[in-house]
Order: C-alpha cells, then structure tokens, then sequence
C-alpha cells in the first residue's frame, strides 16, 4: 500500500491498495501482531505509548487480514503510520465488517482499488504524548474499473458503535472529498471521473 501521512495528526490522511483476487488465494502466511513506529517518517510517527491505557483500540487503515499472502506487506500493515485510534466496538463491528465485504468484492471482480482514510479536517480530541488525533469519522473507497461494468461505492462512517447495515453509509466521492480536500482518482479521464465520484448507489455492490 502506499500513504500520505500527516505529521499534524500523527497518523495516514490516506492509503491506497489494489486489492487482487489471486493474492486473496494463495497460502496465507502466518500473522502476529508487530505494531512498531515506522522508520520512513522522517519526522517520527506515533508511538506504542501513544495508544497504551487509552480507550481507544490501534485500528489499522490497511487491514492485515488484506495481505496475509505476503510475510512482507502483512508485516508492514503493522507500522503505527497504518494506525489509527478507532472505538473499540467500532473496529471490531461495522469496521470489520466492512472490510470483510471489500475482500468479497475483490474476489467477485478479480480486482478493487481501496483508498481508506480518517476525516481530520479539525483538530480534534488527541491520545499520548504525541497527541495523536482522535477521527470522528472514517471513509473506505472502493473503486473496480474492470469493464465493462465499471463502478465505485464509498462509505463514511462515525468512530463509534452501530448495528445499522452497511449500506445506510453509502455516500458519493464528492461528498468524501469535500470533507477531505483529496482528489482520489486524479488519473482517471475527466467524464469517467465526475461519472464515479458523482453516484451514490449500490447497484453492482449489494
């Protein structure tokens, strides 16, 4: 995966995966928790400390369970600059659940893009001596651009416990965007572009 992250917030603004069908596959290599500080940031990222005797849980952008096919990349999903402070009903309910439903969707078109990322336009409430920034809202994009039914869905959720379905957080690109000021498929031609960032439907998906 790749990341953009914020030295402000102390954690990723987003990251970004092809998730393939063929790596979801394969033998799943063994996985053990490995949180660590990320030595790429050069300006140091969070800490373990950071999230020690806090009520939030080190919830990761990039979920493990996405690269259990590669010892390497599972090990990297486990730097703290993948992590953020999500609600611990929130990452082990809708969270999870969510990021289940994206790896059956992998697996029914062969290939997704993800983008996923926190909502820290403010400052918000902060843990540790590194006050790392609490996210009141999370989004997940998923885009599959294998024709020829091209399509995209994304979801904003609130860092807190829910029993409403999945669907009931369908929101459109724009919307994640003018809460994140991030363009998110810059590369894409422009009318295929305004196309998927403009719906909000789940026709394809559910």
């Amino acid at each position: 995966y790749t990341l953009r992250y914020s030295e402000e917030h102390e954690q990723a603004l987003w990251v970004a995966y092809a998730l393939v069908a063929d790596s979801l596959q394969q033998n799943k290599v063994p996985s053990e928790e490995n949180y660590r500080e990320d030595p790429r940031v050069r300006t140091g990222s969070a800490r373990l400390s950071d999230y020690r005797g806090t009520d939030y849980v080190k919830g990761q952008l990039a979920p493990a369970a996405d690269f259990l096919y590669d010892e390497f990349a599972l090990s990297q999903s486990f730097y703290l600059s993948n992590i953020s402070p999500q609600d611990p009903n929130f990452n082990r309910g809708i969270w999870r659940q969510l990021e289940a439903q994206v790896r059956e969707w992998a697996m029914e078109n062969d290939q997704v893009y993800v983008v996923t990322g926190p909502v820290l336009n403010e400052k918000y409430k902060t843990i540790g001596r590194n006050e790392v920034s609490i996210p009141e809202y999370y989004y997940k994009i998923v885009l599959d651009i294998s024709k020829p039914e091209i399509k995209a869905i994304a979801f904003l959720m609130a860092n807190q416990s829910t029993s409403a379905p999945l669907e009931s957080f369908v929101v459109s690109i724009d919307e994640i965007e003018a809460m994140t000021q991030v363009d998110f498929f810059p590369s894409l031609p422009d009318e295929l572009e305004v196309y998927l960032e403009s719906m909000k439907q789940t026709v394809g998906w559910f």
